[in-house]
């Protein structure tokens, strides 16, 4: 099918050696779920572009939302581990470095981090499909459920081979 280049923005403020083990987790991730597709994903830190097949902001937090500055729209709520948003045809993923609800947020394992970001990915992937049918059946669970879960799930790899065939318009 080809190559898609998977962008991971910073706005977190986390250094180098961290993000580089997030962006490991999450090719691992993504190349489990484009295994046999012929299509090859690279996952990699830095400025989105037009160029790019998917942008995910990674921000510190549910109250610096980058989604929130540039699509606005309802309130995110509180808890959420990550968000996306299609607005005027622009869709914006981003996930969260502290999340939970105020006074028992916490932080992930690299893990943790790269299923939200692969959730958010789906989302973005498929962004006419409303959050009922995402993290229900349609979705096939696994990645797509509304508590992401390893290991992705045969629907979830389908889905993330035919979401990289189309390129939709990224936030920036």
């Amino acid at each position: 099918m080809g190559e898609a280049t998977i962008k991971l923005v910073n706005h977190a403020d986390r250094p180098d050696q961290w993000r580089q083990g997030l962006s490991r987790e999450i090719q691992t991730l993504i190349n489990e779920c484009l295994d046999g597709s012929g299509t090859k994903a690279t996952v990699s830190w830095g400025r989105g572009t037009h160029a790019d097949n998917l942008v995910l902001h990674f921000v510190q937090d549910v109250e610096h939302s980058y989604i929130q500055a540039n699509l606005p729209g309802d309130a995110l709520k509180s808890h959420i581990a990550g968000h996306t948003r299609t607005s005027k045809g622009i869709t914006g993923s981003e996930f969260y470095f502290m999340s939970g609800s105020p006074g028992d947020r916490g932080q992930r394992k690299y893990i943790g981090y790269a299923k939200v970001a692969l959730h958010e990915a789906l989302h973005n992937l498929f962004p006419g499909w409303t959050e009922k049918e995402m993290h229900g059946n349609a979705g096939g669970g696994g990645l797509a459920a509304a508590t992401p879960q390893l290991p992705p799930t045969d629907r979830n790899k389908e889905l993330f081979k035919r979401g990289f065939s189309v390129k939709n318009k990224q936030l920036l």
